[in-house]
């Protein structure tokens, strides 16, 4: 066999002996989504817009809930007071009752088993 192979069958077996070396001292890695979360240290924010009403929804598994619960949950840019949000939940259009979420918020709510 040639020495590219060799190099690639190496390195590939130092990365299998490392994840085996981490799971045998049961060191539990972060998934993507759990890093993402870890690394934004904004606050998480969730608003509940009802037509010219806003309210900010400090119980965030229940607003996680209840943002689930819609059909349509889209990303873009809203602004409330001075803070931002990434995400907008809502089930169709028009009055209907929105539930706005920054990215720290969404991401611990992907987190939950109901968004699986």
């Amino acid at each position: 066999m040639n020495d590219k192979i060799w190099a690639t069958m190496n390195v590939s077996l130092v990365l299998v002996a490392l994840i085996l070396t981490l799971t045998l001292f049961e060191v539990e890695l972060p998934t993507l989504g759990q890093a993402k979360y870890a690394l934004d240290k904004s606050e998480p924010l969730c608003i509940v817009n009802w037509q010219d009403s806003y309210n900010e929804w400090n119980d965030l598994d229940s607003c996680c809930v209840e943002a689930r619960k819609q059909l349509d949950c889209s990303e873009g840019e809203w602004y409330y007071q001075d803070k931002t949000v990434e995400w907008q939940c809502k089930t169709g259009s028009g009055n209907v009752l929105k539930y706005w979420l920054n990215d720290k918020a969404y991401n611990y709510c992907r987190q939950l088993n109901i968004w699986r």
